[in-house]
């Protein structure tokens, strides 16, 4: 339920087993121990009396020893479990156990920590904001009920698979008393500097932490002193960084003094740069979200958007009022696409598949005739020439050593890249299993995935057209309506005729440009998410390598390399592609040979 470390790690106290739980608290059925930390060690149960799935949170019994602490353990537990909030992990129960292990049952959360979703790839500036706004609600909701978080970071704020907040660990949490904070409790890196200093503490504490979790959805790190912009890292407007620097100010008098005022600010601004920016209805995009858009492409799309008010401008003039241009506007409409030709082209994009049938070696015909002969030839002889031809038992031997060679590579680990690739599921599951798991990240990233940005840009331009065709000579409708088709059908579009009507000219440039963003948006995020992933493969081979496990970790750095070549989306299908050359032939048998997925 908290940034806690995997349990293949060695834990930092004697953590009970689930055995051993289950006689401690039998009226829970403990499935599995799923993390453990400094501050205590989480399973994962169910509840038996009501058949619900509960996490059950212990501390070491050295806390429950101290009767102090235990005493502010339980007057806490009972202040959190009066939080009934969407975005607060529910408290069911808590107590002691026989042993002296404090504990405190909650609500389980299907889904991942802010911390793994950070680290994980880049966040949509759109997706921070409401992750932010949803913390800053369960936050106002605490407030409200005089709880102090104090330990706000993105291990202890659970996100499902909804994208729904849910804060949990109030283990540091104590009621808004404005006292000064006797133990400077909470993570460095959030802490704000009254916390750290021994000051005065209240609600602006958490509000210091909202921001600098904020930051980090923003830059994928944590901010150093002196904090860098967030435009070093992102295409953000420059308001984000007085948003967090509001936020994060080392004065609490000048932070943002509710954390209601905070979700505000942050939802004006999101709201401020989603503003539409018309080109006839075609350019429309957040600024911020535009990673591709360069200096000549700004001045090209302000130059079209002058033109084209001059074109409808001499189009309409003669009367027409706004609202019968409306009513054209909506008179004029192609049709979309019906649902089953477009999943007929999505299935067309991802290419056939193809099955490559494994054909097994013809086996020789032993030959019969011969060697009976010969063994009846060696036989007739007088045994006195036979010690001369002794040496001839020396041939057998060099068959045997000849062989020998042929198998000896089957065993050993490969030692290219290339056999590594293609026998990687056979010789490292775990690094199989992150390539597998890099697959699905990569398709969840919307920033990525340009599709549906290009389709609506389409649905905006083919209106655009249909509006251009009124006034125009026969031919130069038949270039609009051929325009028309081509994108309507997903056909690349030909190249600009000089027979073109202006605002065919002025309309293409319009949409090209915006095309191009969308496209440098999509490659700059795919490179992003393609070094973190390489990242966290080449962290496994430091880990590797620290253990004294040289092979596994020269293994992960060769998947590594291989991984930044790729071009794709990273699978393992793409990586044996990848290897190129004489690997077609080899990677044959282990496709045919993968399991289903």
């Amino acid at each position: 339920m908290s940034q806690e470390s995997p349990v293949e790690h060695q834990p930092p106290f004697d953590v009970p087993s689930v055995e051993e739980m289950a006689a401690l608290l039998p009226q829970y059925a403990f499935e599995k121990l799923a993390a453990f930390g400094g501050m205590g060690a989480v399973y994962r149960g169910r509840q038996v009396s009501l058949d619900r799935p509960v996490a059950i949170k212990i501390l070491p019994p050295e806390f429950g020893r101290q009767e102090d602490f235990a005493e502010r353990f339980k007057s806490e537990a009972r202040a959190m479990a009066k939080l009934n909030h969407t975005h607060i992990v529910g408290v069911y129960d808590f107590g002691i156990t026989s042993e002296g292990h404090l504990y405190l049952v909650m609500e389980w959360v299907e889904g991942q920590t802010l911390h793994t979703l950070i680290h994980k790839g880049s966040i949509p500036v759109r997706k921070a904001a409401s992750l932010a706004m949803q913390l800053c609600d369960a936050l106002a909701f605490a407030h409200h009920h005089k709880i102090l978080h104090r330990d706000i970071k993105p291990g202890n704020i659970m996100i499902s698979e909804d994208d729904q907040v849910k804060v949990a660990d109030f283990g540091l949490a104590r009621p808004i008393t404005g006292e000064a904070e006797e133990n400077p409790f909470g993570t460095p890196d959030y802490a704000a500097p009254e916390i750290l200093g021994k000051g005065a503490v209240d609600q602006r504490a958490d509000i210091f932490a909202a921001g600098v979790v904020l930051y980090e959805m923003l830059t994928g790190r944590v901010p150093q002193q002196p904090r860098r912009s967030v435009q070093e890292f992102a295409p953000l407007s420059p308001k984000w960084d007085e948003l967090i620097d509001r936020a994060t100010h080392a004065d609490p008098t000048k932070r943002f003094q509710d954390v209601g005022e905070f979700r505000a600010h942050i939802a004006m601004l999101i709201n401020q740069s989603s503003q539409a920016v018309g080109v006839v209805a075609v350019v429309e995009d957040e600024p911020e979200a535009r990673a591709g858009f360069k200096p000549l492409n700004l001045v090209m799309i302000g130059a079209a958007v002058v033109v084209i008010g001059i074109v409808l401008g001499t189009m309409f003039k003669g009367g027409d009022t706004p609202e019968a241009a409306q009513k054209q506007e909506n008179a004029i409409s192609l049709p979309k696409a019906d649902e089953p030709e477009k999943k007929a082209k999505e299935e067309k994009k991802k290419g056939p598949v193809v099955v490559v049938p494994v054909v097994e070696p013809e086996k020789k015909q032993p030959e019969a005739a011969p060697p009976p002969a010969e063994k009846m030839i060696v036989v007739v002889p007088a045994p006195t020439p036979m010690p001369a031809p002794t040496p001839t038992p020396t041939p057998p031997p060099a068959p045997v050593a000849e062989v020998m060679p042929k198998v000896a590579p089957v065993t050993p680990p490969p030692e290219t890249p290339q056999d590594v690739i293609l026998q990687l599921e056979k010789l490292d599951a775990e690094l199989a299993l992150m390539i597998t798991e890099f697959a699905a990240e990569w398709l969840a990233n919307t920033d990525i995935g340009t599709g549906s940005d290009m389709q609506s840009l389409a649905d905006k331009y083919i209106p655009a057209l249909q509006r251009s065709l009124s006034g125009l000579m026969p031919q130069q409708r038949d270039f609009v309506l051929s325009e028309i088709s081509h994108i309507a059908n997903h056909e690349p579009l030909g190249e600009p005729d000089p027979l073109w009507p202006e605002v065919l000219k002025t309309l293409r440039k319009a949409y090209e440009a915006q095309s191009e963003a969308i496209q440098s948006r999509g490659a700059m995020a795919a490179q992003k998410m393609r070094s973190a992933q390489c990242e966290l493969v080449l962290q496994k081979a430091r880990e590797r390598a620290t253990a004294g496990k040289d092979k596994a970790a020269k293994r992960a750095e060769m998947v590594a390399a291989e991984l930044a070549k790729l071009k794709t989306a990273p699978s393992l299908s793409a990586l044996r592609q990848n290897v190129g050359g004489a690997a077609g032939a080899g990677a044959a048998p282990e496709t045919a040979a993968e399991p289903v997925r």
